[in-house]
């Protein structure tokens, strides 16, 4: 035992307060997305035990095999799987937790359930535990191992379900900025950055069967400051809940009739001569009811007439409208994210976007360019 306090052991220590005060806020506050919420609070909550179970064996509250040892504090598999719903439930805001779901929690209750019984074993004979102390370590190891492979398989599947949803948006939507989730790739690459911090010290005390109490301060100050930007993240998001209609999933083709190039027609007269494009909340549904057909036809119907998705297809008649009021004098008045905006945009993001993906420029660069043809 070390029997003093480091100035960062303080600095995780005060993070782990606040995480588990915000985390206790959380459960009995949610925000708009409850599900979501409820598993965040799980997560940081987790997250802070951690840290503490850390910190309280680097400053000396945790001897060799003593109770301290064995409080449920070190909860890394429901880190893992609170995480995991927590993504979930952020894109199935509205699905519901089954009990396959909790099957996945056995792996964080027996976790918890292992730590009681050592606790009771530690408190009623602890000379008897000492004599098995290497079952312990072992344990530990084995625990370490399952978490990196559990945590690994859940990163990727969290990068799967997060590559369908961003498919799902664009096949239904033609703005997608309020309920885009990319910012969740910064935090899953963060949390596999964390995932190697840890990897290397619980590599080398399993190879070595050595404590260095200094090569885990990067993987707990990195831990805290992951806490506060996952609640700053989740807080400001709070209003954009994913809506139902993007959590809808037709598995299965729908038929096209014989009716299919009359409906086209149809769908290209009301973006041309209707200008449907103009509406800046235009999406997949809207435009069918509109049209008087289901969303999953005129999904198809665009597909195969097109070669495009929803976003694709709308935000192609934006730009070509972009296009045209940048070299209209009429027009001169307005920014190019004025015209934008006038174009059926609702965001300047989705316009960059959409824009330099369908001309391989920026809008300034292709006002520039133009502006150089019409002076030489």
């Amino acid at each position: 035992m070390r029997g003093n306090v480091h100035l960062l052991d303080l600095l995780i220590i005060l993070g782990a307060v606040q995480g588990i005060i915000f985390a206790i806020y959380l459960w009995f506050k949610p925000l708009k997305n409850k599900p979501a919420s409820k598993f965040l609070s799980l997560f940081i909550l987790s997250f802070a035990l951690n840290s503490l179970y850390f910190t309280s064996e680097s400053i000396g509250l945790r001897g060799h095999l003593d109770p301290w040892t064995f409080l449920p504090f070190y909860c890394s598999f429901l880190i893992i799987t609170s995480f995991y719903y927590f993504v979930k439930y952020l894109v199935f805001p509205h699905k519901k937790f089954t009990k396959f779901d909790l099957l996945i929690f056995i792996p964080a209750i027996l976790q918890v359930l292992y730590q009681c019984l050592f606790l009771i074993w530690s408190i009623t004979d602890r000379e008897g535990l000492l004599k098995f102390d290497y079952v312990v370590y072992t344990m530990s190891d084995i625990i370490d191992v399952g978490v990196i492979i559990m945590a690994v398989v859940f990163l990727l599947l969290i990068l799967k379900m997060l590559h369908q949803y961003q498919n799902k948006l664009l096949d239904r939507f033609s703005e997608i900025e309020d309920f885009s989730l990319n910012w969740l790739k910064i935090l899953i690459y963060s949390t596999i950055g964390l995932l190697i911090l840890f990897m290397i010290p619980a590599a080398f005390e399993i190879l070595t069967d050595h404590r260095m109490f200094n090569i885990y301060y990067p993987l707990w100050i990195s831990s805290s400051i992951l806490i506060y930007w996952i609640g700053y993240s989740t807080w400001i998001r709070n209003q954009k809940v994913v809506p139902e209609e993007a959590e809808e999933l037709n598995s299965k083709d729908v038929s096209l009739s014989d009716n299919t190039k009359q409906y086209h027609e149809h769908l290209m007269r009301s973006m041309l001569d209707d200008k449907m494009y103009l509406k800046q909340d235009l999406s997949l549904k809207t435009l069918a009811k509109a049209l008087g057909i289901s969303s999953g036809y005129l999904s198809q119907i665009i597909n195969q007439y097109e070669q495009k998705n929803f976003f694709e297809f709308v935000n192609s008649f934006r730009v070509e409208e972009v296009k045209k009021k940048i070299l209209d004098a009429q027009y001169s008045h307005l920014s190019i994210l004025g015209i934008a905006f006038e174009s059926g945009f609702k965001s300047k993001s989705t316009f960059n976007l959409a824009f330099k993906k369908l001309e391989g420029i920026t809008p300034t660069a292709f006002k520039k360019q133009n502006s150089n043809k019409k002076t030489s």
